[in-house]
């Protein structure tokens, strides 16, 4: 015969329902982390036009050898308004060294740099446009001209949200190369350029932030977006946290903007909920997060989905 079971005693059932509620606390407080991927995100498309009157023209040395005997430094500087380079104003800045000659110039690639800079950062390209050997550009004494390639010159500048950039594309330029100042100039820079590209993960907290909230069962969830990719990500917003499921009214507030998540960085926003009803232990519910953001150029605009578990607090703890 099996002896009979001695009833618990009542600091034993007094830990056991204290376990209770700290394990339901510690669900209410649980993260889910599913992140938000990448895949699929081209190359932003590049169309840029830049031109002053404010080209500065120094004499330089020609080639050692060959018909292109003088050379002919251009600097100059362009504003671009919003949207040409990202939805932010920008500048355009050049600094072309032409080798002159004859009815030839060239612009060698290794001594060009064009550099394109906003508040989030810069990116230098550089033009080749032949070279002492292989002229590439037309020259009619005054002015040089012509067409040409370019590519993005490496930057690992970890404050530069264009870090990381890579690219190319064709240009047409004119340029007064007459030595003084006030000179015209013009550039056109079309192709492609790749960038460090942001991914989001999403985290949550679920709490009442007091007994007035729990008692009309108004729940608050912070959800925490952290940028989990290599690249900085701009333009972020929450666009919903629906609830599936029956008994859950979203309250909001969404959409929402959170702004900018530097790479491996979080920022947060909370919704709230009715929930429950009375009974609220073992009350859980499934949010579906949608987020959305671009890179650093505005470009490849991205959507994500990540579907959070919520466990709702059994005490009005904050």
């Amino acid at each position: 015969m099996r002896a009979p079971t001695a009833a618990a005693s009542p600091a034993r059932s007094a830990a056991r329902r204290a376990a209770v509620v700290v394990t339901a606390l510690l669900a209410g407080l649980a993260v889910t982390v599913v992140p938000a991927g990448a895949a699929g995100r081209g190359p932003d498309p590049v169309t840029v036009s830049g031109s002053g009157a404010d080209g500065v023209v120094t004499s330089a040395p020609g080639c050692p050898a060959g018909p292109l005997t003088d050379g002919r430094t251009v600097g100059g500087g362009a504003a671009l308004g919003p949207g040409v380079f990202s939805a932010l104003p920008s500048q355009m800045a050049v600094h072309l060294p032409f080798r002159v000659g004859g009815t030839q110039a060239a612009l060698p690639a290794a001594d060009t740099q064009v550099t394109i800079a906003n508040a989030r950062g810069f990116v230098t390209v550089q033009l080749d446009g032949g070279s002492c050997d292989a002229p590439g550009l037309s020259y009619n004494g005054t002015t040089a001209s012509g067409t040409g390639a370019w590519h993005v010159v490496s930057n690992t500048t970890p404050a530069n949200a264009y870090r990381g950039a890579s690219g190319s594309g064709s240009f047409s330029l004119n340029a007064d190369a007459t030595p003084g100042t006030d000179k015209p100039w013009g550039l056109d820079l079309l192709g492609s350029v790749s960038l460090l590209q942001p991914q989001v993960a999403v985290t949550h907290r679920a709490y009442w932030g007091g007994i007035g909230n729990y008692l009309t069962r108004t729940l608050s969830v912070e959800y925490r977006i952290r940028n989990t990719g290599s690249g900085d990500a701009f333009n972020v917003k929450l666009l919903d946290a629906l609830p599936t499921g029956s008994g859950i009214t979203r309250l909001g507030p969404v959409p929402q903007t959170v702004g900018s998540i530097r790479s491996g960085a979080t920022a947060s926003v909370v919704v709230r909920y009715r929930v429950c009803g009375l009974a609220v232990v073992g009350c859980r519910f499934t949010a579906d997060t949608r987020t959305s953001l671009t890179d650093a150029l505005d470009g490849n605009p991205q959507t994500a989905t990540v579907p959070v578990t919520v466990q709702v607090p059994v005490t009005p703890v904050p």
